[in-house]
């Protein structure tokens, strides 16, 4: 902080604010403030000031300028210290007898002072780390290099009236839309890629931006080639100049929700007409092995039958994997203890020879949600349905630092290599022999998609699957 005179002449500096100039504060009192000012700063320094004489209340004025020591410091320090600054002027509290001033005086406390026109109170408010021209370039550089960089498809725009026009485009516009960038600045965005039936929508958008809200949307927009789908995100700035300005950034996701419109319209048809046609064969194999007294004959309605059933377990499981991926709700806390004594109680009633150990916490609290329950269903199915009736079933949790694991062993023949190569290996994935690597890619997906991760390990006779999942807050 410092204190000018009505001539402009320093008759007090704060230490800090001498410490901008590389001087000491009692070398500044005496001096026009002006010396210390660059020259190209000086007139706007001089018109602030004029402004806050003219006040007639506590009105502050701020300007940027360059100051400089010049050779107010003392022999023993370095006084060419340049800095750039922005700085606050105030009318002085007071008058001179007023205000607790840089002189000392001190008001009779019956009433606030009024402001003293002639002197003048001024604080840097900031000090960027480098010369702000310079620091802007620096951004600049970096903003540019991203823009021209990145595959999305990005426009820069302004809002004129109500129309978004394009100020810029980068590459990726000009690879995803098929439009040159000088065929679209300055020219209004909507009129290239908004559908007619889309207007209202895209107004809508506008509207947000010229509120300065963000916007994020699936959308149809229209390419040179024909409608496209992206995922769009709005962005809305300003530059201090009363003008509003905006980044679009669409990325184009029409193969994506294509392919999976194609994979839920085939999955709903397959396992639909599969299970109806299994039971029919199932039935069939049936009324012939009762009605056969060819040995032959029935063993081969015996073995028609059993595929049947394989495959009936397969669409099952397909079902089971279809709900688990169509489930978009996002990750919330459950209890793993409640979750695995939730999944292991009825199995013991339908697996009555098989031995399950437990070794768990009273309480273990996840961030994955009610599909863990599935995920930890395939893999404890696993390992009754693959192996002897007396299978022995261990499973542990325990608390990491940031994580909690599962680990659900059995002493079975564990899982063939070809399957878990498939899943979580380099294995082609047609390689999938029967429902247990189904199974396996649910349990991949629950636990990698709530940031997650599932290892596999065969050794002494024991085959383990681990499931790493993020550890909750238990206030949650």
């Amino acid at each position: 902080m410092f204190v000018l005179d009505a001539a402009g002449t320093v008759i007090h500096a704060s230490d800090e604010f001498a410490a901008h100039l590389g001087a000491d504060a009692a070398a500044l009192r005496g001096r026009p403030f002006s010396d210390f000012v660059a020259d190209e700063d000086r007139s706007a320094v001089r018109g602030t000031l004029d402004a806050v004489r003219r006040a007639t209340d506590w009105e502050s004025h701020r300007c940027r300028c360059r100051l400089s020591g010049g050779n107010g410091g003392t022999a023993a320090r370095a006084t060419e210290v340049e800095a750039d600054v922005e700085i606050e002027f105030s009318p002085y509290p007071g008058g001179d007898d007023g205000g607790g001033g840089a002189d000392g005086g001190e008001g009779d406390g019956c009433q606030p002072p009024g402001p003293d026109t002639e002197r003048v109170v001024g604080a840097v408010c900031r000090e960027p780390s480098e010369p702000t021209t310079a620091r802007l370039h620096t951004e600049r550089d970096r903003f540019d290099h991203l823009f021209d960089l990145i595959d999305d498809a990005v426009i820069e725009f302004e809002i004129v009236g109500i129309e978004p026009v394009v100020r810029a485009v980068n590459p990726g516009f000009e690879t995803v839309f098929g439009y040159d960038a000088a065929e679209v600045r300055g020219e209004s965005l909507n009129d290239f890629i908004v559908p007619p039936d889309a207007d209202d929508e895209a107004v809508d958008f506008d509207q947000r931006t010229a509120d300065g809200k963000a916007n994020h949307a699936i959308v149809t927009r229209q390419t040179a080639w024909g409608r496209r789908e992206f995922l769009y995100r709005g962005i809305p700035y300003s530059r201090g100049d009363g003008r509003q300005y905006g980044f679009s950034i669409y990325s184009d996701i029409t193969s994506q929700r294509r392919a999976r419109e194609h994979l839920q319209v085939l999955q709903r048809v397959l396992r639909h007409n599969l299970r109806n046609e299994m039971n029919v064969v199932l039935g069939m194999a049936e009324e012939i092995r009762e009605a056969t007294g060819d040995p032959r004959v029935e063993h081969a309605a015996a073995r028609i039958a059993a595929h049947t059933e394989t495959l009936l377990r397969v669409s099952e499981k397909a079902r089971t994997a279809a709900a688990v991926l169509d489930d978009q709700r996002p990750d919330e806390v459950v209890d793993a203890t409640e979750t695995v004594r939730a999944v292991v109680e009825p199995r013991r009633t339908r697996f009555p020879a098989a031995t399950f150990d437990l070794d768990l916490p009273p309480s273990l609290p996840v961030s994955v949600g009610p599909k863990l329950a599935q995920a930890l269903a395939n893999v404890v199915e696993n390992a009754l349905e693959h192996t002897s009736e007396d299978v022995t079933v261990r499973i542990e949790a325990k608390r990491c630092e940031n994580d909690a694991t599962l680990r659900v062993s059995d002493d079975g023949d564990g899982i063939p290599e070809i399957e878990w190569a498939a899943v979580f290996g380099d294995e082609d994935i047609t390689q999938l022999s029967h429902g247990s690597g189904l199974g396996l890619w649910v349990v991949k997906w629950v636990v990698e998609s709530a940031g997650g991760r599932v290892d596999y390990d065969r050794r002494d006779g024991w085959s383990t699957v681990e499931l790493t999942l993020p550890l909750a807050d238990e206030s949650r």
